[in-house]
């Protein structure tokens, strides 16, 4: 019997030894998000302390802004918001030097917790049972590795909004396109720095490799994928207007916007926890050309070839 985890099926063994392999699914996109959805669903029960690294980043951010705004208002403007344009007009790029600060701190948080989660969910690949502290350990483990890819994302994020600072039209269309070319190319970036095991700058090779594979499926699915998360926050409002409506006390409309704040928060994890789960099943395919165990392989497939 094969091992558990990923395990190298006909399909993956095919793939790996050059034969052909089996006939990816056919079907629209949108239902590939959703059969994809549901396969990532299915890991995520296995796994559910995955959801709380997206709370615990989301919570960290709010921390740090926090704390950003109250070092930056005393320790820097001494209690006097006037003081912010003399240190810009005497601070040559003043501006930019606090958003580079602000970038760094978001993007290092945001990458930490996502290391977590390659951590757990390439672990039940592996068939291993990780828990939330083997996710903590392996992103600390990293955290060099993440603190200069996060340095690299926070000076590309200040360099963009210079560009589009330097015009109000075509400095802005540049900044967009550039920021949008810049995150497919690094799009698994992060997968590669933590599960691969990659220098930061073979970290962008391998990415871009990856991307010419499955880009344009890639992309299309999870635009499909948040397309679906976006129909369900629609339809939680659409059911809370309708009860507003209908019983259109104080009471009730409080606690409908304290559920729907609630509910969305809900989707938003979830949806955070299953698109780093399928970018990871498709980092492994395309990377080792062996299915990630709990993934369909024509599926896999599907979101590889485009066929």
């Amino acid at each position: 019997m094969p091992p558990q985890g990923i395990v190298p099926s006909d399909t993956a063994t095919a793939v790996s030894a050059g034969a052909t392999p089996l006939t990816p699914l056919r079907m629209g996109k949108f239902k590939a998000s959703i059969a994809i959805t549901r396969e990532s669903w299915a890991l995520l029960k296995q796994d559910k302390e995955i959801m709380w690294f997206p709370v615990l980043s989301a919570i960290a951010s709010l921390v740090a802004l926090i704390v950003l705004a109250g070092v930056f208002y005393f320790a820097v403007l001494g209690s006097d918001v006037q003081k912010f344009k003399q240190l810009e007009s005497e601070v040559d790029g003043f501006s930019y030097v606090i958003l580079f600060v602000y970038y760094l701190v978001m993007f290092f948080i945001l990458n930490f917790f996502q290391a977590g989660i390659y951590i757990i969910v390439h672990g039940r690949f592996l068939g291993q049972d990780l828990g939330f502290s083997d996710g903590m350990k392996g992103a600390t483990e990293n955290i060099g590795k993440i603190f200069v890819w996060s340095v690299i994302s926070a000076t590309v994020g200040v360099v963009l909004r210079a560009i589009a600072d330097r015009s109000k039209l075509i400095g802005k269309i540049v900044a967009f396109f550039l920021g949008a070319a810049w995150g497919i190319l690094t799009y698994f970036s992060l997968p590669s720095l933590i599960i691969g095991k990659t220098s930061v700058m073979n970290s962008f090779k391998e990415s871009a490799s990856v991307i010419r594979k499955t880009w344009g499926e890639t992309i299309i699915i999870n635009v499909g994928t948040n397309l679906f998360f976006t129909m369900l926050t629609f339809v939680g409002l659409a059911l809370a207007i309708g009860v507003a409506v209908l019983v259109p006390t104080f009471v009730v409309i409080m606690g409908l916007i304290v559920l729907f704040i609630i509910y969305a928060i809900a989707l938003s994890v979830i949806s955070s926890a299953l698109g780093s789960i399928f970018k990871l099943a498709i980092y492994e395919y395309a990377t080792t050309g062996k299915i990630p165990s709990g993934f369909s392989p024509e599926l896999v497939q599907h979101a590889i070839s485009g066929k």
